[in-house]
């Protein structure tokens, strides 16, 4: 028979557990929405700091020699890497080129995407228009920013799943003056950091500025094509009797 006494600390002890149980359900809620919160403040810090590497880029990577340092944000959140031919362009019959490019990811568990998702923070349409849902790999505007950055959501990038990830890619231009015209193409030349796990410092060195000029048969016609990701473009050049190719070579790496 139980008594009255033990029957209040049987109702106490289960009240209790009853209160640890939901407290500690509440705590892994309340830790949840902490690190995605975290970890979406950590992405909007990542952006602005690649924003501002593709504007320095941009403003310098006509001059050889040129060599650009900078200390990468310590979010906790995600991770900085390299992604080697990422991009990959071809200009007629005349020439094929690959690019690499710069990837912070963030895993699923702390902040997630739909697959299809996509936000184009520096970059538009092939004329230079500035678009939140449209980036093309080659542009035929001079005003157009040459180095993207773009949102995507879950993926799969190396072999790493993450729910969402930014990518940083040059894009090519093509200036048309008849009878000539003007192709521009940046690359990175991406190398993977020895030290596993280093991501410190993210290095870009401009290593030499190409120019080649190839002779056409009058009013000839030239397409072309790149594709970076899952993005593409194509553009043909006509009535045109010769084009000159800048190709933009810089290394990229982490320290």
């Amino acid at each position: 028979m139980v008594r009255v006494g033990q029957s209040n600390v049987i109702g106490v002890v289960i009240l209790i557990t009853v209160v640890l149980i939901i407290s500690a359900v509440f705590l892994v809620y309340a830790m949840g929405n902490f690190n995605r919160a975290a970890a979406s403040a950590a992405l909007a810090q990542v952006e602005s700091f690649l924003t501002n590497v593709a504007d320095d880029v941009e403003a310098s990577m006509y001059v050889s020699g040129t060599v650009l340092v900078y200390p990468t944000p310590s979010t906790g959140y995600g991770a900085f890497n390299l992604i080697d031919r990422y991009c990959n362009y071809s200009i007629g019959s005349y020439g094929n080129f690959t690019s690499g490019a710069v990837v912070y990811g963030i895993p699923p568990n702390l902040l997630s995407y739909p697959a299809k998702f996509i936000n184009v923070i520096r970059g538009g349409y092939s004329n230079g228009l500035p678009s939140a849902a449209v980036d093309a790999p080659i542009v035929n505007n001079s005003a157009a920013p040459l180095i993207s950055i773009v949102q995507f959501g879950y993926g799969n990038v190396l072999g790493v799943a993450y729910g969402t990830y930014l990518v940083v890619f040059p894009r090519v231009m093509i200036i048309e003056n008849p009878p000539s015209a003007y192709i521009y193409i940046p690359v990175f030349n991406t190398m993977p950091n020895t030290a596993l796990g280093s991501r410190a410092t993210l290095i870009i060195n401009v290593t030499d500025v190409e120019s080649t000029v190839i002779s056409l048969p009058s009013g000839s016609s030239v397409a072309v094509s790149g594709m970076c990701g899952g993005l593409s473009e194509s553009i043909t050049i006509n009535g045109i009797d010769n084009i000159r190719i800048i190709i933009i070579n810089m290394t990229i790496t982490f320290r």
